[in-house]
């Protein structure tokens, strides 16, 4: 007799890889027939933060359905993930009930997201302003910052020193952060064909399969956590490209610099590859930045980590202050209870 073969959660993520394929190449596919939709025309004096993929002509259903479609997508997945927390402490291979819910419900989605796409175009971002995405996405990273600190460190390797309580509180409640943000931006873009929005819907989607592996080993992989978090690099650079400004040298740079600071000291790498890497990013920014563009200019290199990092340490100073006078530091409370065991 043939025994049912259990899906594990790399097998899981590679099906994943593969349905956001498959998601691309349908919306290559549907790019034409998208083509009848009036879309509206910036403003005068737009300054390139109009966002140029809305209708001109929205009606109660463009609108009802994509708020309906992110609203009801939100809370089913963050009941999973609260299901999981509530019925879940160990860390395996094998999917649970709870993994496969989060898959179909995401699944699902994506699935009518498409066809919303098809019938009526619009996303979130018929009524709420661009920027809003790009926080989404800037206060996942900064969390991610904050939470490998304690395995890869944060500047070259070192780590920085944050309570116990401040990990744990993170790995509590970031899968429902997590969620917000990739969902969020996920309903915020119509689905339309250019190289920014399907390297955008390919992050998202693999973040969301990220989400679905919780409590699985799958989820702690460093390598395929990278892989989501260096995804941001191309789209941010190709849709300053696509918006024919200079801001893609800030994000290119920006996110390259994140890379060789950060990232790359939690991947194992050998130290001559790190060395490697280094010395070609120095000598990019060298020729980008007196060839290229002008010197005074280099300060766009830092702007997005300057941002990020900086994002990292004021959520910790918050935390630290909510903790410090609401008692959840362990050491307050081991105090708190010595003195009422000496009453």
């Amino acid at each position: 007799m043939l025994q049912k073969r259990e899906l594990t959660g790399q097998r899981a993520a590679d099906l994943g890889i593969v349905f956001t394929i498959l998601v691309c190449l349908g919306i290559v596919a549907l790019g034409t027939l998208l083509l009848h939709f009036p879309l509206e025309a910036p403003p005068p004096g737009d300054v390139g933060f109009f966002y140029e993929w809305q209708r001109a002509d929205p009606d109660f259903w463009s609108r009802a359905t994509i708020w309906i479609g992110f609203a009801v997508h939100q809370l089913l997945i963050w009941f999973t993930i609260w299901y999981a927390r509530e019925h879940y402490t160990q860390y395996t291979d094998k999917l649970r009930p709870a993994n496969y819910w989060a898959l179909a419900i995401n699944g699902v989605f994506v699935v009518l997201h498409y066809l919303q796409t098809a019938f009526f175009y619009d996303g979130i971002a018929q009524d709420i302003p661009s920027w809003t995405a790009q926080y989404a996405v800037i206060m996942m990273l900064f969390v991610i910052l904050a939470m490998e600190n304690k395995r890869r460190g944060l500047f070259f390797g070192r780590k920085v020193k944050f309570r116990k309580e401040f990990y744990r509180w993170i790995r509590e409640y970031h899968g429902y952060a997590f969620s917000f943000a990739v969902i969020y931006t996920f309903w915020f873009h119509p689905m339309v064909t250019t190289w920014g929005h399907l390297l955008g819907f390919t992050q998202v989607l693999l973040v969301m399969v990220q989400g679905s592996l919780m409590f699985t080993r799958q989820h702690l992989n460093h390598r395929w956590k990278f892989l989501l978090e260096i995804l941001v690099l191309p789209h941010a650079a190709l849709v300053a490209l696509n918006q024919g400004n200079s801001l893609v040298y800030m994000f290119l740079f920006g996110f390259l610099t994140m890379f060789i600071v950060t990232q790359m000291h939690g991947l194992g790498l050998r130290r001559w590859v790190k060395i490697a890497f280094s010395a070609g990013f120095v000598l990019t920014v060298l020729f980008t930045y007196t060839v290229l563009r002008a010197p005074y200019q280099v300060n766009e290199v830092i702007r997005i980590p300057m941002i990020e990092y900086g994002m990292v340490f004021v959520m910790y100073g918050l935390w630290w202050l909510f903790a410090r006078f609401t008692g959840r530091f362990d050491s307050l409370r081991e105090a708190e209870l010595q003195t009422t065991a000496g009453d």
